[in-house]
């Protein structure tokens, strides 16, 4: 009984509750940064016409791959839907005790597995969006497309690279806590 207070169930404590919420709330502080780069990068205009600038070879005009833009966005979006409906069950379940044991091991089980398909689906970005990057043309970016400065949208482009990154960090190490979190529940 005084287990299930101390906020959880297999020894689970508060501090532990507290970092998972830490950790789930920079991730989505790494989605909003990653969202925010990519619907900025996708107002990319050359000559009358919505590009990704991200996907835009600086030797031709109409090849901006949008999907490495749109992907970033869409696995923010999904970021974000899933760590608000997780912090709210951690607050409500976990450290309220609104649940039984066996809802703490169901939300143990969901937690394993959408944490391990976020943290596969934000490594696919990084790598996405990198290669992305990488192949968009000459290695110099500080050059002057018809009046587009390049190296201003490379930096962004860096910041949803490394965030992207962080992000696939973070969602591993949510991940490996829900499954020591679920042995414990289960043991």
């Amino acid at each position: 009984m005084a287990d299930a207070a101390a906020g959880g169930s297999g020894g689970d404590s508060r501090v532990m509750v507290y970092v998972r919420i830490g950790l789930r709330a920079l991730a989505l502080l790494c989605a909003i940064i990653v969202m925010g780069v990519s619907a900025d990068l996708l107002k990319g205009t050359v000559w009358g016409a919505d590009y990704c600038i991200l996907g835009m070879d600086t030797r031709k005009v109409d090849d901006g791959d949008e999907n490495a833009c749109n992907y970033g966005i869409g696995v923010g979006v999904l970021t974000l839907f899933c760590v608000i409906a997780f912090i709210v069950f951690e607050i409500l379940v976990v450290l309220r005790g609104v649940g039984g044991a066996n809802l703490i091991k169901i939300f143990c089980l969901v937690d394993l597995v959408l944490s391990g398909i976020l943290a596969l689906l934000w490594l696919v970005g990084f790598i996405y969006i990198l290669d992305t990057w990488d192949d968009s043309g000459p290695k110099d970016r500080h050059i002057r497309v018809l009046d587009f400065k390049l190296n201003d949208r490379a930096d962004a482009v860096g910041a949803a690279i490394a965030f992207s990154l962080f992000g696939a960090i973070i969602w591993l190490v949510v991940a490996v806590m829900a499954g020591l979190r679920l042995k414990r529940a289960v043991a």
